[in-house]
C-alpha cells in the first residue's frame, strides 16, 4: 500500500474508535474491536487471527439473525418474490433464546430474507440487544423507517445501518423495487441523517449498499453523487452484484461488471471522499480468494425458523428448502452448542480448511471454488 494512503487510512480508523468510544463507551468499543478482529478488516487487515482461526474454530462471537420473513416489496432480483414459503415472524422469546446461547456475543447482524420492521417485536428485540452492548448492524430498505422509528434507533444506539438502496433515480429504482416509493425511502435515510446532526452524534454509522444487475449497472458511478448528496459525512457506498442468478433473474445477471463503470465510480468517490467498496463476488472467479481462506463461517446465519447455516452467502439463492435440509441443526430444538460442536458442522469447517466445498458451501459466490478442485 502507497505510504501516504496507508497513514491517511490509520488516521481515519483511529479517529473513528475514538469517536465510538466517546459516544458508546468502552465495553462497546471492546465488543467492536474484538468483531473487527474477527471479519480480519477495518484496523486489522492482516491480523494472525485469521490464519489461525480456521485452526482455532473459536465459539462464534458474531452471528446474523433473520427476524421475519414477511414483505411487502416485490423486488426483481430477490428470491422472496419468487420462493412459495410461508411467510413467519421470529418471537421476541426465540430472539433472547438465541442470544443466551452466545453469552460472550460481540457483534449481531440483523437481515434475513423479509422486512424486519413487519415484526412486532423488532425493536423490542434490538433493544433488548443494545442493553448487552453487543454492537448491532441493521441492513434495511428504509421503507418503515419514520422519524419516531428513526428517533428510537438513534436513542437505543443502533451502530451501524446499511440502507439497501440499487438506484440513483426514481425510475430505476421502483422498476426493481416494486410497491416501494424512492420519494419515500429517500426522505426516511435523510431524516435519520438530519436526527444525528441535530444531536451532533457520528452513530449509526450510515453504509450505503447497492446490487448491481443489467436494471441498474448505468448508475452505479450516479449512485456515489446520490448518497453525497444526502450527507456530505456518509464515507462509504458498497456494491454487489446479484449473489445467485437463479431462474427467475438470471436475464438481468451481469458476470462481470464492467472496468468502465467501476473506473468511473472509483473516481467518483475519489472525488468526492466517498470509499467505494466491491464485494468479493464482483470479481472474476479466477481473482478470487481461494475457498480455504474463507473464515466467514464464524459468523452463522440463523432463519427465522431457527435453522442454522453456514453464512449468509447462499441467501438469495431461491433454495430455502435445499439450505434448510442442509442446515446443521435448528437452535430452537437443540442448544446452539450441540449444533457447533456435531459432526456434520466441524466436518464442514475442516473441509473448508483445505479448499474444498462442503454441501453447504456448493455455491459459495465470494470465493473461488475451482481453486481446491471443488467447482459449482
Amino acid at each position: 500500500m502507497n505510504p501516504l494512503r496507508f497513514a491517511s487510512s490509520l488516521r481515519y480508523r483511529a479517529d473513528y474508535l475514538y469517536k465510538f468510544w466517546r459516544e458508546r463507551g468502552f465495553r462497546a468499543t471492546y465488543n467492536f474491536v474484538i468483531a473487527r478482529m474477527y471479519w480480519a478488516i477495518g484496523f486489522f487487515p492482516n491480523l494472525l487471527l485469521k490464519r489461525l482461526a480456521p485452526l482455532i474454530e473459536p465459539y462464534p462471537c458474531l452471528i446474523e439473525v433473520e427476524p421475519s420473513t414477511y414483505c411487502n416489496l416485490k423486488c426483481k432480483m430477490c428470491e422472496h418474490t419468487y420462493w412459495k414459503e410461508p411467510a413467519r415472524n421470529m418471537t421476541f422469546e426465540q430472539f433472547k433464546h438465541i442470544l443466551s446461547q452466545f453469552p460472550n456475543l460481540k457483534w449481531l447482524g440483523l437481515t434475513g430474507i423479509g422486512e424486519s420492521f413487519m415484526n412486532k417485536d423488532f425493536m423490542k428485540m434490538l433493544r433488548y440487544a443494545k442493553s448487552k452492548k453487543i454492537y448491532i448492524e441493521l441492513y434495511d430498505t428504509f421503507y418503515f423507517v419514520d422519524r419516531k422509528i428513526a428517533e428510537e434507533l438513534i436513542d437505543m444506539g443502533i451502530d451501524r445501518i446499511q440502507p439497501s438502496v440499487d438506484a440513483a433515480t426514481k425510475e430505476t429504482y421502483e422498476n426493481i423495487r416494486v410497491n416501494s416509493d424512492f420519494g419515500r425511502i429517500t426522505r426516511n435515510i435523510k431524516t435519520l441523517i438530519d436526527i444525528k446532526k441535530e444531536r451532533k452524534l457520528n452513530f449509526p454509522e450510515i453504509c450505503f449498499n447497492f446490487v448491481i444487475s443489467k436494471l441498474n449497472v448505468h448508475e452505479v458511478p450516479k449512485m456515489v453523487d446520490f448518497v453525497r448528496s444526502l450527507d456530505p459525512d456518509i464515507k462509504k457506498v458498497s456494491f454487489t452484484n446479484l449473489l445467485h442468478p437463479f431462474k427467475e433473474v438470471k436475464k438481468w445477471n451481469i458476470p462481470v461488471i464492467p472496468d468502465e463503470i467501476i473506473k468511473k465510480a472509483e473516481e467518483r468517490g475519489k472525488a468526492l471522499g466517498i470509499r467505494v467498496g466491491w464485494n468479493f463476488n464482483v470479481k472474476d472467479e479466477e481473482l478470487k480468494p481461494p475457498l480455504r481462506d474463507c473464515t466467514f463461517w464464524i459468523t452463522p446465519f440463523i432463519f427465522s425458523s431457527g435453522h442454522v447455516i453456514i453464512c449468509c452467502a447462499s441467501n438469495e439463492a431461491n433454495q430455502r428448502e435445499w439450505q434448510k435440509k442442509h442446515s446443521f441443526g435448528n437452535i430452537f430444538e437443540k442448544p446452539f452448542k450441540e449444533i457447533w460442536n456435531s459432526k456434520e458442522y466441524r466436518n464442514a469447517r475442516r473441509l473448508i480448511r483445505k479448499g474444498i466445498c462442503p454441501i453447504q458451501c456448493s455455491t459459495c459466490p465470494s470465493f473461488n471454488l475451482s481453486s481446491g478442485g471443488c467447482k459449482k
